[in-house]
């Protein structure tokens, strides 16, 4: 007969409510890798995974080890109460919340990699906020997002992102940026997406240039931009969306492969809306040649593969005008040989775009596919 420290030990069992008696499930969400988990807490609100290190001790190194971070306005339970009535509080509110930040980035034992963040108090803290940037951008930040909700009080982009090497997908919305004249950073960025942001043409000029592995780049909405000039020896990618009449100078982009670009101009007449009237459009095209700029741009897509071109009513009635400018075909040494499809949207009066039709079907002679969205939901009379 077996001896009773022979036998196999009996598994752990728990009582129901019906006195039953069956096996305790094992916790297999535990089991995880820690990529699984860290990416299960990335999906969370930064509260809801901070508490999670009170779960176990297989749980309490994940959230201080977490390659990324989502924070904004709620992230600290910040108040706002009415600045017109009650400043101080709000103050004290911003301070507590810059504290809280510090304290969960002092508690990290990993590097953050991803680091976003969109609030509305970035131009009310004090100096010691940006000391946030200064030191994930020394600790090796790959991707960086900055945006903020406040549109009437922009931000500037804190000046340690300027010198950082290990940005590889750099994204701000709403901001101001003005870029040094001596760069020593963002050689490692390969996307980059400026998104109503206020940018002369030289700075913007000069941070395309500097972000010389970039691959792709999205500009949408930006102000005072009125020419793109790209060097980009690396781009493949090339999305860009305005509401001003703009230029766009590809002079080194040899492996551009993918542009879609939408002329969609608007006016800042917040009355109607922000969209252009017959009269508005005469007056933002004043002493501009888009037909002009239109052949510039398309005489340096030689070797594009995918052309998307979104084309609005106002820039329609400026095209009009010049349509004597516009070629029935680009010359030889710049025909699209590589391009495979085009995707054209305009309203539904033609006008001039059957010129840029006609001028881009006979300058694609390997073109494969071809798709035209035509707008008929409003009534172009003129």
């Amino acid at each position: 007969m077996a001896s009773d420290h022979n036998r196999p030990a009996k598994k752990p069992t728990l009582a129901t409510n019906h006195g039953e008696e069956e096996q305790q499930e094992p916790d297999l969400i535990s089991r995880l890798p820690d990529t699984i988990l860290h990416f299960i807490l990335s999906k969370l609100e930064i509260r809801d995974a901070t508490v999670t290190t009170a779960v176990s001790k297989r749980w309490t190194p994940l959230f201080p080890t977490l390659p990324s971070l989502k924070i904004d306005a709620e992230s600290f339970n910040p108040r706002y109460p009415d600045l017109a009535f009650d400043y101080e509080p709000y103050v004290e509110s911003e301070i507590k919340w810059v504290d809280a930040l510090f304290s969960v980035l002092k508690a990290r034992q990993n590097p953050v990699k991803k680091f976003e963040i969109g609030v509305e108090i970035l131009n009310h803290c004090s100096d010691d906020f940006y000391e946030v940037f200064r030191g994930l951008c020394v600790s090796g930040v790959e991707e960086l997002v900055i945006q903020s909700y406040d549109f009437e009080d922009i931000y500037r982009i804190p000046s340690p992102v300027f010198s950082c090497n290990t940005i590889a997908k750099l994204e701000f919305f709403n901001c101001n940026l003005v870029v040094p004249s001596k760069l020593t950073g963002l050689q490692a960025v390969n996307s980059l997406e400026l998104v109503d942001v206020t940018v002369a043409d030289d700075h913007l000029r000069r941070m395309i240039s500097r972000c010389k592995a970039m691959e792709k780049l999205v500009i949408r909405g930006c102000k005072k931009v009125k020419k793109i000039a790209i060097r980009a020896p690396s781009l493949s990618e090339l999305v860009v969306s305005q509401t001003s009449p703009f230029a766009i100078s590809l002079q080194n982009a040899p492996q551009l492969a993918s542009v879609a670009v939408s002329f969609g101009y608007q006016t800042d007449d917040k009355e109607s809306g922000g969209v252009s009237s017959p009269d508005d459009s005469e007056k933002i095209f004043d002493r501009t040649s888009e037909a002009t700029n239109l052949k510039a741009f398309l005489n340096k897509l030689r070797g594009v593969k995918n052309l998307r071109l979104n084309f609005s009513n106002a820039y329609r009635m400026i095209l009009n005008k010049e349509m004597v400018l516009l070629p029935a075909s680009l010359p030889p040494r710049c025909y699209l040989f590589e391009l495979k499809k085009l995707c054209l949207s305009w309203p539904f009066y033609y006008g001039a775009f059957n010129v840029i039709l006609y001028c881009l079907l006979n300058s694609s002679p390997n073109l494969m596919e071809i798709i035209i969205c035509v707008d008929t939901s409003h009534d172009y009379k003129n």
